[in-house]
């Protein structure tokens, strides 16, 4: 005798294991309306569904910017730290208002850089006084005579205009003694090979040479020292006035300068130049 299908007899369909015909079914039967639909359609599953971003397509090609603008304001932007730009641009109180910490930085470089090249470069400063200043005849060929005098010049001064030795009379000179206070301000000594004449003045065809007295090459660190200068002229042709001129007019430099930073090294360093004061009188019959 057949029994009878009851509830027990009843499975429901196992969903990951179906066959072909119960997939069939399965597709065409709409879960919503739960009637049949034989209609082949995809239905969609809103439980299954995902969000999708929508994105705009760009052309591969941008145009450039020109002058390389675009790539500098790229490295640029890699290449800057905010945090570091932050910190120099934040403000520090300087006298009731902030100035950016950068300015401040900037400013401090600029003072530690003079005070190095005024330290190691910057020449002393000459003051012309009169007190030892003044010119004397001398009887400048008398030792050798005038043609080998003029080779020993050429050969241990500086000569500024070998023409005005053209006399053969030692009459026809002067020697004149110019007295300067020099003040080396610097920690190192300084030492010039010479003193030179960088200008002749208004009487430059009368000029010879000069050149300096004693030990006034060296000036000791942090000292004013005396140094006196002579300076050889011709003193034919002028009068007292055009023979003063002819002085007070010259513009003298330190020639081959250097500075003793060590025991046995020195290093060059700036010329000084300076003048002969108007206010020093130079008389050629004292």
């Amino acid at each position: 005798m057949a029994r009878k299908p009851s509830m027990d007899s009843i499975k429901t369909p196992d969903l990951n294991n179906l066959d072909e015909n119960q997939t069939k079914v399965l597709n065409t039967f709409d879960r919503y309306t739960r009637a049949e639909d034989y209609s082949g359609k995809v239905r969609a599953d809103f439980d299954r569904a995902q969000h999708v971003k929508d994105f705009e397509l760009k052309s591969k090609e941008e145009p450039e910017e020109e002058n390389g603008e675009k790539l500098s304001e790229e490295f640029t932007a890699r290449r800057n730290n905010p945090q570091a730009e932050s910190t120099l641009n934040k403000g520090v109180k300087v006298r009731g208002k902030y100035v950016a910490r950068k300015k401040l930085i900037t400013a401090a470089i600029c003072i530690v850089a003079a005070i190095v090249l005024v330290t190691f470069f910057a020449p002393p400063i000459f003051n012309a006084v009169d007190g030892e200043s003044g010119c004397r005849s001398e009887d400048i060929f008398a030792k050798t005579g005038a043609t080998q005098y003029r080779a020993d010049i050429m050969t241990n001064r500086y000569v500024y205009n070998i023409e005005a030795l053209s006399s053969d009379k030692s009459s026809s000179y002067r020697i004149c003694t110019i007295a300067f206070k020099a003040k080396n301000f610097t920690p190192f000594e300084m030492t010039a090979e010479d003193y030179v004449i960088a200008n002749g003045g208004d009487f430059s065809s009368h000029i010879v040479y000069s050149t300096y007295v004693g030990d006034s090459n060296v000036i000791p660190p942090f000292s004013t020292k005396d140094v006196k200068i002579e300076v050889l002229i011709n003193k034919d042709g002028l009068d007292d006035k055009q023979f003063d001129d002819a002085i007070t007019s010259l513009h003298l430099r330190t020639s081959g300068t250097k500075k003793k930073i060590g025991k046995h090294i020195s290093i060059p360093t700036i010329p000084a130049w300076f003048s002969v004061s108007d206010v020093i009188t130079f008389d050629p019959d004292a």
